[in-house]
């Protein structure tokens, strides 16, 4: 016999009209507190709200390349963030667009 899936049950639930009640958040106490506080699945909110992530797949060449010019001597310590920022500024000159990187 197959083993219920929660999903399925939840489904069921749902479509028959039952709410399920919602799971309280995690307590959280440490030695040096008086009270819990409730522990949020969101790690850092402010700082994703910052940034965003661009990415997008390439060949390994590409990224042995890339890794090239970060050991450059040139280089002055520049990290991986530093050069792609560098790389979209430059693009942007190229097609006449605002450079947005400025380096955070």
């Amino acid at each position: 016999m197959k083993k219920p899936s929660p999903l399925a049950a939840g489904l069921k639930a749902m479509a028959a009209g039952q709410v399920q009640k919602q799971p309280e958040p995690i307590q959280h106490v440490s030695p040096h507190q008086s009270e819990a506080k409730p522990v949020t699945p969101v790690a850092n909110k402010k700082a994703a709200d910052k940034t965003v992530m661009i990415g997008a797949h390439f060949s390994p060449q590409v990224r042995r390349a890339l890794l090239l010019v970060q050991a450059h001597p040139n280089n002055e310590g520049k990290l991986t963030k530093e050069l792609l920022g560098e790389a979209i500024n430059d693009l942007c000159a190229k097609y006449g667009v605002p450079e947005p990187y400025r380096g955070e």
